[in-house]
């Protein structure tokens, strides 16, 4: 949002410098981002000329003679450049003025040739780096003129940057209403007084409100007899200080006011709109429209357009049509004023790719009560510039009754939550300073009519916000709070994250990280960013498989991944997962042959995670093979190997990992070790096994440990065996043969009747 100096005093008397303005709405909360004077350093010897003749040099062929006039004398100078001809208008520095590049210009004769005065670059008055030639003005560039006032010497612009909730920000009355909060002095407000017509708007134009929901007001004022042409001087400097291009004097003044009041309002030409009739309306599904930049746009019923009797003739709350735009032969206009519902403007904006002054209000919320005062504003203006008769009245389509929020604010809570002791008169003349009316107030606290304008103001916290700001911030002293060591639930969950990644990367996994958003799954966003990231994603490993197919598609074959983040289920819940996705070899470093070749399969993956959960000392952790994961089969990997991948909801481990871990004695006692083979079914797992050893509940049983699987020869088809051994040992005395024997063979009987196999003998 720019503004200018002289334009804000114009609404509020301060006497602030520029600089110790910028500070002061700066500590309000207006962020300044940049403070320019126009006319920088520029002297006032520097007058606007016009060349009057050019002639050659006599002695030098690279100067020429001009006579150019500064509006009160003739003069001639000697110029060097070249980019100039008869009749154009540049900067002139007269005799005695110093310029900001440090040249003192004095009469003097080049060449023989006496020179009474500079023709100046940019570059010799500071406003360029470099320049070729003579600064050219403006055909209208007043002659005579001082140079730094034609730039708006004596204003400075001022850029500040707007947050979201604050769209009264975005005027200059809105920042004149916190200056005048800030030095005490009353704002003042431009006259509206309207000089109408006998002639009733509503017999002129008719106006159709087809969706309230998202135009809950809309307002319409015809002018008739309008001359279009240049705006004044005042005008047009005051929009292109502000970087506003100055058009014509009806739409000027619609720009103005914007600027103004932060309600963007549209002059349609009356005598381009069908039937003089206004339609505010869903578009059609393939209707299109050019708008006034000239670029085409296909619309969607989703987007609000102002229609007449046959077409659309605007993009409601963008911009206007091509078709019914001012132009040099306009002599009535329609001035449109309207609330549009914020989200709405927004959509439209961000998928046709459109956005305009107006947009960008609208999307932050307008003022729908103030509009009907914006709109004669505008038609008052529009009239002083551009002549014409106003219709009587305008017609107003308000959908329902405006409502305002009632806030109330304690005064001891300002107290508690600023620190410091505000007197209830103070918190009442500031909230009164700021156009927040108080409608009631008793000895300990008041209430206040929030205007429509503050759209931010909801709940009392924001009112003692408002108590601050204005206030003084520098008020609030500061105190040192005592440093204390918080217990948080979540730091044991954050130890645990971290020894995850540890354990991993020690077993020689590389983190990876992906995004969330994806281009496949049930849970699609409603407005995504991008068409390949539209969804939410269910699972890890569809990233973790597209990370080794860009390992593997640069030759990077053997690769151990893991992630840790949030995935998402199709009910919209959300849980924290681990993945791991693993290809190629085992241990591409080993020295020996054989190991060096050796694929990474299912087991590894297994291995990794039981480490991780003893590491974790989470108990009852166990893995389980899947062999059929639709993910993977419906994809073509493109990988050299196979790809082996693991996935588990973290939180359960987390939970089994918060415990510590219990120290053991190392055993005092000797082992007795004991094998056993067991003929047992092809579907028979290794879990299933020592869940049957587990079952038999012997105390003394230390150790189970599977060191050979065998199938074929004697063993019959269908079946394996599986050898194991058991060590056994007690905590507090040594363990006889005959207590090692029977144990032993008590397990094995257990084993035949729940398994159904055959002891081998040994």
């Amino acid at each position: 949002m720019k503004f200018t100096y002289n334009w804000l005093k114009q609404y509020v008397d301060f006497d602030w410098s520029p600089w110790e303005l910028a500070e002061k709405l700066t500590f309000a909360g207006i962020e300044v981002e940049d403070v320019h004077n126009l006319g920088g350093n520029i002297p006032d010897g520097v007058v606007i000329c016009q060349i009057l003749s050019s002639e050659k040099h006599p002695n030098a062929d690279k100067l020429t003679i001009c006579r150019v006039t500064d509006g009160k004398t003739e003069r001639q100078i000697v110029c060097g450049a070249k980019n100039y001809k008869v009749g154009d208008k540049v900067p002139l520095a007269l005799p005695g003025v110093t310029l900001p590049s440090g040249l003192t210009i004095k009469e003097a004769k080049l060449r023989g040739v006496e020179s009474q005065g500079m023709m100046c670059s940019a570059a010799e008055l500071k406003l360029a780096k470099d320049a070729e030639g003579l600064l050219i003005l403006s055909a209208d560039a007043p002659v005579g003129k001082k140079f730094s006032e034609y730039l708006g010497g004596g204003d400075t612009v001022f850029d500040v940057e707007v947050t979201p909730n604050r769209p009264d920000w975005l005027s200059v009355i809105g920042i004149a209403r916190e200056v005048s909060a800030l030095t005490g002095k009353p704002l003042k407000l431009p006259e509206t007084s309207l000089m109408e017509d006998t002639e009733p708007t509503k017999k002129l134009a008719s106006i159709k409100v087809e969706a309230p929901d998202l135009c809950p007001r809309y307002t319409a004022r015809v002018i008739r007899g309008v001359k279009i042409g240049p705006s004044p001087a005042w005008l047009k400097e005051t929009l292109e200080k502000v970087g506003v291009r100055s058009i014509n004097n009806v739409v000027d003044a619609t720009n103005y006011v914007l600027l103004e009041c932060g309600h963007p309002l549209h002059a349609f030409d009356y005598n381009l709109l069908n039937e003089h009739r206004i339609v505010v309306r869903r578009a059609k599904k393939g209707e299109q429209l050019t708008v006034i930049d000239g670029t085409r746009h296909e619309l969607s019923p989703d987007m609000l357009v102002i229609a007449d009797a046959k077409r659309p003739v605007a993009l409601a709350g963008i911009m206007g049509g091509k078709d019914s735009e001012i132009n040099d032969k306009t002599t009535d206009v329609l001035l449109e004023g309207a609330y549009f519902l914020p989200s709405n403007i927004r959509k439209t904006s961000r998928k046709l790719g459109l956005t305009s002054e107006s947009s960008y209000r609208f999307e932050r919320g307008t003022d729908i009560e103030g509009l009907v005062w914006v709109s004669n504003r505008a038609a008052a203006l529009i009239q002083q510039l551009a002549g014409g008769q106003i219709a009587r009245g305008l017609v107003d389509a308000l959908a329902k009754p405006i409502q305002k929020r009632r806030v109330k604010c304690r005064f001891a809570q300002v107290n508690r939550l600023l620190g410091i002791e505000v007197p209830p008169a103070t918190v009442h003349m500031v909230l009164t300073a700021l156009s927040l009316p108080v409608v009631a107030a008793d000895a300990n606290a008041c209430e206040v009519e929030v205007p429509t304008f503050r759209v931010d103001l909801e709940r009392e916290a924001d009112l003692i916000e408002e108590v601050c700001r204005i206030y003084g911030v520098e008020k609030i002293p500061a105190k040192m709070q005592p440093a204390t060591v918080a217990v948080s639930e979540f730091d044991a969950k954050w130890d645990a994250l971290a020894r995850i990644r540890q354990v991993l990367t020690a077993l020689g996994f590389d983190e990876a990280m992906n995004q969330t958003l994806v281009g496949e799954g049930a849970l699609k966003l409603q407005n995504p960013l991008t068409t390949d990231q539209h969804a939410l994603r269910p699972s890890l490993v569809p990233g973790l498989l597209a990370n080794l197919r860009f390992n593997v598609s640069r030759h990077q074959y053997d690769a151990k991944l893991f992630e840790i983040g949030r995935v998402f289920a199709v009910d919209g819940k959300e849980s924290l997962h681990l993945a791991l996705a693993a290809t190629g070899r085992r241990n591409p470093c080993a020295w020996e042959t054989g190991a060096r070749g050796a694929k990474l399969d299912y087991f590894d993956l297994k291995g990794a995670m039981e480490e991780l959960a003893d590491d974790l000392a989470a108990p009852g952790f166990g893995v389980a093979e899947v062999k059929q994961i639709p993910l993977l089969q419906a994809k073509k990997l493109d990988l050299r190997d196979a790809a082996v991948v693991v996935e588990m909801e973290l939180e359960p481990l987390l939970t089994a990992a918060r415990g510590e871990k219990q120290f053991r004695q190392l055993p005092k006692f000797p082992a007795v070790v004991r094998d056993v083979a067991l003929v047992v079914t092809e579907s028979t797992t290794h879990a299933d096994i020592l869940a049957a050893i587990k079952k038999n509940g012997n105390k003394n049983l230390e150790q189970v440990e599977l060191f050979d699987i065998f199938s074929g020869g004697t063993i019959p088809t269908g079946k394996k065996s599986m050898a194991y051994s058991l060590t056994y040992r007690a905590s507090e005395r040594t363990l006889t043969d005959a207590e090692v024997n029977e144990a032993h063979e008590q397990l094995k009987r257990q084993l035949e009747r729940m398994l159904s196999c055959e002891i081998r003998d040994s």
